[in-house]
């Protein structure tokens, strides 16, 4: 389990650097993360049965650029869809009946990561503690990048998002297709996207979904109301528009959500 895991963390850890990005991927891009992601493969467990893995991978995550160059609006789903075959190949790469056996220095690293970096979980950590930290870890990831992927799409999907206030009724420009929600039915135009706000929309939804996951690792289920209040309050003059408020009551429920179940996850598996 343990090489998985590493894998896994370094995986979510990589795909961390897109969350800027919503735009699709170059080929370089895709390389590099492909070889990085490989890289962490042969440092958890040099075995020759990680080489179709690694192929996989690098294979994988080509694909995917490709898929996003031909439809950028659908980036994310691309992206979701790509961690996915990869999480499902690995899973399969490192069963117990394939008998990989890990590095030694992988549960030395998990320790240290226990001890020195994820001191504010719940309980804490010590000596042999390196796979219950290394799942902390990669929930925080989760509800950071994965999580917001998941729920852009789904706003995306109902229509709920924050418009542009300028030339809402014009067509996009070419240069920046990933700002524009493309039309449902035939004659109905491009609507573009309020940029400010939806990259603000992404800060604040990977905070507040940081700050709800290690809360309910603590068990401090209350304090995810000083989130909600917080938020009200920044946002309350905006409120009166109702599109605003439907994409705001909407993301914020979807983003609490996620950060909820990914960390009820979490402690499902440590306890």
């Amino acid at each position: 389990m343990l090489p998985f895991l590493w894998f896994l963390l370094v995986l979510l850890g990589s795909r961390l650097l897109l969350i800027l990005r919503d735009a699709a991927l170059t080929w370089g891009q895709a390389l590099v993360l492909g070889l990085v992601q490989a890289a962490a493969l042969l440092a958890a467990a040099p075995s020759n049965r990680l080489w179709p893995l690694l192929a996989l991978t690098i294979a994988a995550n080509a694909a995917g650029a490709w898929l996003e160059r031909r439809q950028p609006q659908q980036a994310g789903a691309y992206r979701l869809g790509v961690l996915g075959l990869i999480v499902l190949a690995a899973g399969l790469t490192f069963a117990p009946a394939q008998g990989i056996a890990p590095s030694p220095a992988l549960a030395a690293a998990g320790d240290w990561l226990g001890r020195h970096v994820l001191f504010f979980a719940a309980g804490g950590f010590g000596a042999g503690d390196g796979v219950r930290a290394m799942l902390v870890l990669i929930g925080a990831l989760l509800v950071m990048h994965e999580a917001n992927l998941l729920i852009r799409g789904i706003l995306q999907l109902i229509r709920v998002v924050p418009r542009s206030r300028a030339g809402a009724e014009a067509a996009p420009a070419p240069a920046q297709p990933e700002l524009i929600l493309p039309p449902r039915r035939p004659g109905e135009l491009p609507q573009a996207l309020d940029q400010r706000e939806y990259n603000a929309g992404r800060f604040i939804g990977v905070l507040e979904r940081l700050l709800a996951y290690v809360f309910v690792l603590h068990g401090q289920y209350t304090a995810i109301g000083l989130i909600l209040a917080a938020k009200g309050f920044a946002r309350f003059r905006e409120m009166d528009e109702r599109d605003f408020a439907e994409y705001v009551l909407i993301g914020t429920l979807l983003s609490m959500t996620a950060a909820v179940l990914v960390a009820e996850g979490v402690k499902a598996v440590l306890s």
